[in-house]
């Protein structure tokens, strides 16, 4: 049975663990494990924060281009008539405009109802917060619906513009052109808004 320390014992352990080798020694151990521990996390958590701030400003840039192309749309509508109003009888400006709708349309649909789609996923890849999460999937499909919105906007416009009956002495004509631009300037803040709302739920806390 093995006897307990005695007294003289016990003081020679504690002199040795005191001693400052044994303590640097020991010291130098901890640090050989913690230390690249410590410094792999900070640096995951600083390239976390890196991609959030990329994707946010990505965000803003995406939006921003939807907020172009559907202002071309309607600025192409209006410069035809004005064009037709000045000049009007060119057999060949019914074929330019559908043309022109479709190139600068199929631009937008190729683009806005796709770029937000993955943010879901980025939102879980990044780190979010499940309350992060959910708020990007609710932006989501608030920008959708304004989406939708806009398109319909656009629609007026081509049935307007596009039909092979439109007559430049329409007095629809300005009407449509204004309660559609007035209809997208509504939409465009609405539309800043939520994409300045999923940029922010992306940007790190402390920044």
């Amino acid at each position: 049975m093995p006897q307990a320390p005695n007294g003289e014992e016990k003081k020679r352990s504690e002199s040795l663990l005191k001693h400052p080798l044994v303590i640097l020694l020991v010291g130098t151990s901890l640090s050989y494990i913690f230390i690249p521990w410590i410094s792999e996390k900070s640096s995951h958590k600083r390239l976390l924060q890196e991609q959030r701030i990329n994707l946010a400003t990505e965000i803003l840039k995406q939006g921003l281009q939807d907020d172009q192309q559907l202002s071309s749309i309607h600025t192409a509508f209006a410069i035809f008539d004005k064009q037709q109003s000045a000049f009007p009888g060119d057999p060949s400006s019914g074929k330019q405009i559908r043309d022109n709708f479709s190139r600068l349309y199929g631009e937008f649909d190729q683009h806005a109802w796709w770029w937000y789609h993955d943010l879901t996923v980025k939102s879980r890849l990044l780190g979010l917060p499940v309350e992060g999460q959910k708020e990007i999937e609710k932006l989501q499909d608030l920008y959708r619906q304004n989406l939708v919105n806009s398109a319909q906007q656009v629609e007026r416009l081509r049935v307007q513009f596009c039909a092979k009956s439109y007559n430049p002495d329409d007095p629809r004509n300005a009407q449509v052109l204004g309660e559609t631009k007035k209809a997208l300037d509504e939409l465009v803040i609405e539309r800043g808004a939520i994409v300045s709302r999923m940029s922010n739920v992306f940007m790190p806390s402390q920044w």
